[in-house]
């Protein structure tokens, strides 16, 4: 009971969050504003040296890895995981004869632990959080503005990777065990939106409340340690700040080119025709989920 009352909270607070921080949009970082190395490459040459943009566009790493770790930390634990574990609670009400059996993840249907739902968090809820960030920082300039754009990003998480990954994967056995079928698909389908909601409202308000990184600023960045304890993070993000540096040392014009209308222009038709493209795959998932 009190795992149940401390996830009904935590998804509680999420939707409020949801709806103060929703119209907040995900400001860029003022790095070069308070570089000094920056602004004095600036003043020779529209494209700063490779000795200043090295330096500077690690900062910019920095500020956007710090972003995606808080807000998918944040999102992981309010909504991604406390909001799916009280659907799967609310499942195993509504099929007594499931209780029990076990799930594809091992699980027993009906028992609400401690340590099942760390697990939950840690494996399931926690990576999918971490790369529904990652992607919103990718296209969040190709979303339209204020709340219009977190719910199309949460309907993107639901027809790109809800019905291939999870929660709605039509080939999960769990729904041959609880059910009913629409009963999951809708209340599923509310929590990876309000999810895709939720990462966008919070980066927005972070995004603003995140100082440059400098000498004086540091603490704040102190969440980036999370990567040295969650490998599959650090990972992630060990890899980015490599293609980083390799991409400032190699490529002067990468972030003009990366922040033109030409690609917001192209990444909005792309995100487009996938939604158009996956429609189907969606229809086939929720049609299974629901007819068995």
């Amino acid at each position: 009971m009190i795992v149940l009352v401390v996830c009904g909270v935590l998804a509680l607070a999420g939707v409020v969050g949801v709806a103060v921080w929703g119209g907040i949009d995900l400001r860029s970082p003022a790095v070069g504003a308070s570089d000094p190395t920056a602004q004095h490459a600036a003043s020779v040459s529209p494209i700063p040296v490779r000795s200043a943009r090295v330096p500077t566009g690690l900062r910019r790493f920095a500020w956007w890895a710090t972003v995606v770790t808080v807000t998918g930390t944040v999102s992981g634990l309010l909504m991604a995981g406390a909001g799916g574990r009280l659907v799967m609670r609310v499942l195993a009400l509504t099929s007594p004869p499931a209780a029990g059996r076990i799930t594809e993840a091992q699980a027993r249907v009906g028992d609400i632990t401690v340590n099942g739902t760390f697990a939950f968090l840690v494996f399931g809820a926690l990576p999918g959080a971490f790369l529904s960030a990652i992607l919103y920082v990718v296209i969040h300039r190709w979303l339209p503005r204020g709340r219009l754009g977190g719910v199309i990003f949460g309907l993107l998480l639901l027809a790109l990777f809800a019905t291939t990954l999870d929660p709605l994967r039509a080939d999960n056995i769990d729904f041959d065990i609880v059910g009913p079928g629409w009963l999951a698909v809708l209340l599923f389908s509310v929590v990876v939106i309000l999810h895709g909601m939720l990462v966008a409202a919070f980066a927005g308000w972070y995004s603003g409340r995140l100082p440059p990184p400098t000498r004086r600023t540091w603490p704040a960045y102190s969440p980036l340690l999370a990567a040295v304890v969650y490998f599959p993070l650090g990972l992630v993000l060990l890899a980015a700040a490599i293609l980083t540096l390799i991409g400032c040392a190699l490529i002067p014009a990468a972030p003009r080119w990366w922040t033109s209308d030409a690609l917001i222009r192209a990444g909005r038709i792309a995100l487009l025709a996938l939604g158009v493209v996956s429609i189907p795959g969606v229809i086939g998932s929720v049609t299974s989920i629901m007819t068995r």
